[in-house]
């Protein structure tokens, strides 16, 4: 691998005070996933310490570590010293993006940020070297740590953004400074911080600040304040302005889609022309999220055909709605894995995909509240009583107070079950469990259903 970072490049940045040269083909913060040749930076927060993991992370092969804090004296520890690990990899992010000659497109929205940011990976790849952020480090720390681990020789780089409340979309465009903002929905989330969908549309529209006059903002037209993030983008005078949805008037329209041989064919618009491409049956919501793939191609001239072969095959990330077949004591069920966050679009559209699978046992539904929607909170919930009396499940499962109230509205279920322990729950549902039956299981991701998903797994047989 290519060499990233080295001892002289901290010490012009960062005023390092250096033990002995090094280089470093990799940054990580978890002593866990380092690999060899990595730079391990010792971050410290309220409840943990990186250094305490120094020792951990030169026996998985760091090359050196980054520092704020004496360590105790060992030859072979090869490390940089500074004042702030933390801002230390804001300084290696920002010169990082200025020597970086890959083109940057950044990836925002209320839902669909990482599945949308994980499908352009994928399609670009099939095009050229392209990077991504790993997973959801799209915060303070995870959008600076991943512009400093960019290839030298990417030829795209796919950041996705998040917030959590007003100007942090705004810092971070400041250090990713992208070609293109791809923005994928404004609904119900963050609302603890925002209080409004116009705010969490205001607060998404910060990406726009920062792209060039010749830059793109490729836009879901069909979502809340399209209209208000549109006008921003005219009025600073951007002059690529893409947009997709099901409507008429939208440059990338969605036509049609059918479902053959566990596939989606679907047909769209694009700038007048007719697209035809087909994915694995992941999910109606994923069809959607393709659409910007269509806008990148139309921004950058890339031939349609080529870019979305490289969807073919994409596979949904973990805690995103994947499915898995377990077998438990010769039953064999379906597990629907979409524990890693939930608010109300993307529940709604957990709950319509459950709605329209074909299931010959009995649906089970496990659900955990979502979180972050302020004083809302319970008005929200409770407006899915519909949606569920609807959805025609057999067994449903809460976790967390709001879920709670709302399951107590629920009468077209035949067995509920409240519940705050995820062990009890988990056995609950595999005395349940017969041949054929289908689990969903959704919840924020820090109720931590991960854990159901996780000991389901361990008590069964992948089939």
């Amino acid at each position: 691998m290519s060499i990233l970072w080295n001892s002289n490049t901290l010490k012009d940045l960062a005023s390092a005070e250096t033990n002995m040269k090094w280089e470093a083909s990799g940054v990580e913060i978890d002593s866990r996933k380092i690999k060899k040749g990595d730079l391990f930076c010792a971050l410290k927060g309220k409840n943990f310490n990186g250094h305490s993991f120094i020792n951990n992370a030169i026996d998985k092969g760091a090359a050196a570590c980054l520092i704020s804090e004496d360590i105790p004296s060992k030859n072979n520890i090869a490390f940089s010293k500074v004042k702030n690990v933390f801002e230390t990899i804001e300084l290696m992010a920002k010169n990082l993006r200025k020597r970086s000659i890959s083109k940057f497109i950044a990836v925002t929205g209320s839902v669909g940020k990482t599945g949308t940011k994980d499908m352009i990976n994928v399609a670009l790849s099939n095009i050229a070297k392209t990077y991504a952020n790993e997973s959801s480090y799209n915060n303070h720390v995870g959008v600076p740590l991943s512009l400093s681990r960019t290839p030298s020789d990417a030829v795209f780089c796919v950041l996705e953004i998040g917030m959590n409340k007003k100007g942090e979309i705004r810092k971070l465009a400041q250090l990713v400074k992208p070609e293109v903002a791809i923005l994928t929905a404004v609904e119900n989330s963050h609302l603890d911080g925002l209080k409004s969908l116009k705010n969490i549309a205001y607060a998404k529209s910060e990406i726009l600040e920062k792209l060039p006059k010749d830059g793109c903002l490729i836009i879901n037209n069909d979502t809340n304040f399209s209209e208000l993030i549109i006008k921003k983008a005219n009025d600073l005078a951007i002059n690529n302005i893409i947009t997709y949805g099901r409507r008429h008037k939208n440059n990338i329209q969605l036509l049609n889609y059918k479902i053959k041989d566990k596939k989606y064919f679907i047909k769209a618009m694009c700038f007048g022309k007719e697209i035809f491409w087909e994915m694995p049956l992941v999910g109606s919501h994923w069809i959607f999220n393709s659409l910007s793939i269509l806008g990148l191609a139309s921004y950058y001239g890339i031939d349609i055909k080529k870019i979305l072969n490289g969807i073919a095959s994409f596979s949904v990330p973990d805690g995103r709605g994947n499915k898995m077949y377990l077998n438990f004591k010769k039953s064999k069920f379906l597990l629907i894995n979409d524990s890693y966050n939930s608010n109300p679009a993307s529940l709604k559209t957990a709950l319509k995909n459950f709605s329209k699978l074909d299931v010959k046992g009995k649906k089970i539904l496990v659900l955990g509240d979502m979180l972050e929607l302020g004083e809302k909170s319970l008005q929200i919930h409770l407006s899915f009583k519909e949606d569920l009396n609807d959805l025609g499940v057999d067994s449903l499962f809460t976790i967390g107070k709001y879920m709670f109230e709302l399951q107590k509205k629920i009468s077209k279920v035949k067995y509920k079950f409240h519940e705050e322990d995820l062990n009890k729950i988990t056995y609950k549902i595999l005395e349940l469990i017969e041949e054929e039956d289908a689990v969903l299981i959704k919840g924020s991701n820090s109720i931590n259903l991960k854990t159901i998903i996780n000991k389901l797994i361990k008590e069964c047989e992948m089939v």
